[in-house]
């Protein structure tokens, strides 16, 4: 078994044997994750940026938001021509992390389309108090400008009432998520348990749910995804995504007429749910460095695991969603003008070598394959009041 001697937290502990002494991965990773005291994003501790435990695009540099910024505001403008009204639009940006991508956003167009975003405003979704007080810090100028930022729950937004573009960017990765592990034969659930001697965390095992087995049933009915994989060994384990579904349920029922950007670590099925991917795609980071063990160090450090492709887009096109396509972000980047970047760079800077050769390294990352190039982006859309033909740069 996988375990953990050292220093679990008494908060986690004292969780863990008030529901048992075992509990499964799902909650064991909404626990180290969210917890409002001690979670990693739960209490704000959660350090983003070269600095910080792991990099995101945003964090990395401006320019990320100023290239996604023309998509938006591209976007923005159809919106206002096809519509012919005048409808305030919003944007809504999900787990906004330290404020770095809005910041970059609204900096975008007030350079490029102030008047635009007189009919603009800006909500950010973010579950956990600790991460609103660092985006409320980063965004201070701005809101002191007046531009019209609020946060809120998705829950506070009006059914079939927005109108606009949601972009959620590095968010579904840290989901909560079901882990199923073959064993024996048979398909459990991966659980934590507790050793109350020595206070060890370790993994484990619990019974299917029914819901969990009929997910997983229509999987394969559906999409021909077979967990687990004919030639799968013993203890082959995977991640199940049973969040997505209601996250896009819940944000289906609010859009009116609404484009949705998801941008994120994903594969493909026949990658995923192979016997080669043997421990599925779950990771911790901290400090900049990638770890296996999910048990280290719970609420100091972040836990991701990658999404399907097929299983996120059948969850959207079954409740009404129509996928308007996918790529990957070194290729949506190159068509939003990421060449004309590095060259905007390389001529603002000509006095500033040291400074232009960070800012042109991290444009690169951005594109790297190896890096956060990638990123798969997903673009669904949702009309109710008109047949809307939405164009998007970012497809080339």
């Amino acid at each position: 078994m996988n375990s953990l001697p050292a220093n679990n937290p008494d908060w986690l502990v004292k969780k863990i044997i008030n529901m048992g002494g075992t509990i499964s991965f799902y909650d064991y990773m909404n626990f180290v994750l969210n917890d409002p005291i001690n979670g990693y994003y739960g209490s704000g501790k959660a350090k983003l940026g070269i600095r910080g435990d792991f990099v995101t695009s945003s964090s990395m540099s401006d320019d990320f938001a100023f290239l996604i910024g023309k998509q938006v505001e591209d976007w923005l403008i159809q919106f206002k021509c096809i519509l012919l009204s005048n409808k305030k639009l919003a944007v809504i940006e999900f787990g906004g992390g330290e404020g770095s991508f809005m910041s970059g956003l609204i900096k975008y167009l007030l350079g490029s389309s102030k008047n635009l975003l007189k009919g603009v405003s800006f909500i950010i979704i973010e579950p956990n108090k600790g991460m609103v007080e660092k985006q409320k810090n980063k965004l201070d100028d701005f809101l002191n400008l007046g531009i019209d930022i609020s946060w809120k729950g998705l829950e506070e937004v009006e059914e079939n009432n927005f109108n606009g573009i949601v972009i959620a960017n590095e968010v579904l990765d840290a989901f909560p998520v079901e882990r199923i592990t073959f064993s024996k034969g048979k398909l459990f659930r991966q659980a934590v348990s507790i050793d109350k001697k020595s206070s060890r965390l370790f993994l484990d095992e619990m019974p299917i749910t029914s819901e969990l087995g009929k997910s997983i049933e229509f999987a394969k009915s559906k999409m021909g995804i077979t967990i687990p994989p004919k030639d799968a060994l013993e203890g082959w384990t995977t991640e199940w995504h049973v969040d997505n579904l209601k996250w896009l349920k819940a944000l289906y029922r609010r859009i009116n007429n609404g484009i949705l950007l998801i941008i994120d670590y994903a594969k493909e099925a026949e990658k995923y749910y192979t016997s080669r991917n043997s421990d599925g795609t779950m990771v911790t980071y901290k400090n900049q460095k990638m770890m296996n063990n999910v048990l280290v160090s719970p609420g100091n450090c972040d836990l991701t695991s990658h999404l399907c492709v097929e299983t996120l887009i059948n969850d959207a096109e079954n409740l009404g969603f129509n996928t308007v396509g996918i790529t990957k972000q070194g290729e949506a980047l190159l068509a939003l003008g990421l060449a004309e970047r590095l060259y905007g760079i390389q001529e603002e800077f000509k006095e500033d070598l040291s400074n232009a050769l960070l800012r042109r390294e991290a444009l690169l990352r951005l594109v790297d394959p190896v890096c956060i190039g990638d990123f798969k982006w997903f673009v669904f859309n949702k009309f109710n009041e008109k047949k809307m033909n939405i164009n998007s740069t970012c497809f080339g």
